[in-house]
């Protein structure tokens, strides 16, 4: 008898397809299914259903069935067609009933043999949009970089029709994979939201030579299981987002931060063009809201306006912005004097004093003005984090003589070349700040002095200060409103210090 015909597996030049399995009983299938609520994973079964996604998602049917397993007793009964099982769905998100439910006939019933690789990307787009806040992104500028032949603008201030590259959804995935492809084998899904006005691109990196179904099923034993990247466009913006697919509690290990350097130096080159070409600049901010990346980094919100800027671009006044405060101050006059009582039988002819004390409504109308619209407690823009380095000299010291005598040794002693547990942080100083400084050492002390503010809304909790009174919200320097646009920065007499246009560090 012949020998049996082995099956060889080389490796290829492919990216992964939509129509790829993962077994339901992997563990990237049970960890992004099992954190949706059970409208989400109804609303998801009826997006898998629809007619233009039914060959990514092919669920099983009666027609499937193998007839050598008829006898074989099945908890969810296989249904005739795919409008049948979009109606049965339908029915589910018309009653309450739990989550283990619709996981477990999704799972166990309707696509037992397999969930497909445009099935997982969406259910975790899915969960991004239920939990805006579940991870953290980094925000890049999409720059041009200058030549010879062209003229340089900055793409944050220009009003040129030309500063954006145009953006074609196949010519930028060709361009992407066509960088990524000799690299490692990934698995795209770009999809534009109607909830909200940003373009998202998910990269799912499979770090194997092949991209057969058999190869996605085996499971790694590595710790680092941060496998998909996200890219945000805001619509009409120069800003990129960027994040890892991490679950809570989550360690991202060295190879995934590499893999996601990768993919985002590719992104600038899938843009580029002969007469043009582009790259990702430092921005210093980063988010766990995505609100709040809109917000400071979002459509015609490039140009910093923010603490007491705001009031300039979310147009809170009608009138003409040098004329606000004339005009605010009258309006507030007129209302006052016209929405008062008129005296008659019963009422006082002169009103109430206000609750408010003096110093209190004083601390709020400073408050006001140095916030402007920003800052609330509950308006979905909280910054989780910022933080600071202060690059002024220290105060002199009234008693020089005696400073003269002692030990300043330490004193001068630079706290950069302390060991620091981890990752390096964007707040060390350099090794031209920390020359320059030793070169004025004789002159004045500059210690390496960090200031960290951290909770839900940052800068709503400084406007509660300020309106408390702990906080003098004259004299606070402007970068305590954020003003500047950053989440972490270097400070000197008193600004924020810009490098290469951008402001931070």
């Amino acid at each position: 008898m012949a020998p049996h015909a082995t099956t060889t597996t080389v490796p290829d030049c492919k990216n992964i397809p939509h129509s790829h399995r993962l077994p339901v009983t992997h563990r990237e299938v049970v960890r992004t299914l099992g954190k949706l609520s059970r409208l989400s994973l109804i609303s998801l079964a009826q997006q898998w259903l629809m007619k233009k996604n039914r060959d990514f998602c092919p669920p099983y049917l009666l027609a499937d069935q193998d007839p050598n397993d008829v006898d074989v007793e099945d908890q969810y009964d296989p249904a005739h067609s795919c409008d049948e099982l979009l109606e049965t769905y339908k029915v589910l998100g018309a009653r309450k009933g739990g989550k283990r439910e619709v996981l477990d006939r999704i799972l166990e019933g309707d696509w037992r043999t397999g969930i497909s690789m445009y099935q997982l990307a969406t259910a975790e787009i899915q969960h991004l949009l239920d939990h805006p806040t579940a991870l953290r992104w980094t925000a890049k500028r999409l720059a041009k970089i200058p030549n010879s032949r062209s003229a340089v603008h900055d793409m944050e201030v220009t009003n040129d029709s030309d500063h954006l590259p145009r953006f074609q959804a196949q010519t930028f995935m060709a361009n992407l994979a066509r960088e990524l492809t000799p690299l490692m084998k990934a698995h795209y899904l770009l999809m534009r939201l109607k909830t909200m006005p940003i373009t998202i691109l998910r990269v799912y990196i499979h770090d194997s030579p092949y991209s057969t179904e058999q190869s996605l099923a085996t499971e790694t034993s590595s710790s680092d299981g941060a496998k998909a990247v996200f890219f945000i466009w805001p619509n009409g913006s120069p800003f990129v987002y960027s994040s890892l697919a991490t679950h809570l509690g989550q360690v991202v290990g060295d190879d995934g931060r590499h893999l996601r350097d990768i993919v985002q130096q590719a992104i600038p080159k899938a843009f580029s063009r002969p007469s043009a070409r582009y790259q990702l600049a430092s921005t210093n901010f980063t988010a766990r809201s995505l609100d709040a990346l809109l917000t400071y980094r979002g459509p015609g919100k490039s140009n910093g306006a923010a603490g007491g800027f705001s009031i300039f671009q979310d147009h809170s006044f009608s009138q003409n912005a040098l004329d606000f405060i004339t005009s605010q101050k009258t309006d507030d006059a007129e209302k006052s004097g016209a929405g008062g009582e008129k005296a008659g039988p019963g009422r006082p002819k002169r009103a109430l004093d206000d609750a408010e004390a003096p110093e209190a409504k004083r601390r709020r109308e400073v408050a006001e003005g140095r916030f402007g619209t920003s800052a609330k407690p509950n308006d979905g823009q909280g910054l989780d984090r910022f933080e600071v380095r202060i690059d002024d000299p220290f105060p002199p010291i009234p008693n020089s003589a005696a400073r003269a005598d002692g030990d300043t040794s330490d004193l001068n002693a630079q706290p950069a070349n302390r060991s620091r547990r981890g990752r390096p942080s964007l707040l060390d100083r350099s090794a031209a700040e920390i020359e320059e400084i030793q070169d004025r050492a004789d002159e004045a002390w500059v210690p390496d002095v960090r200031v960290t503010f951290q909770g839900p809304h940052v800068f709503a909790g400084i406007r509660q200060l300020v309106e408390q009174g702990v906080v003098d919200g004259e004299k606070m320097p402007g970068w305590m409103t954020g003003e500047a646009g950053v989440t972490i920065g270097a400070v000197k007499n008193g600004r924020i210090r810009t490098k290469d246009r951008v402001p931070g560090v």
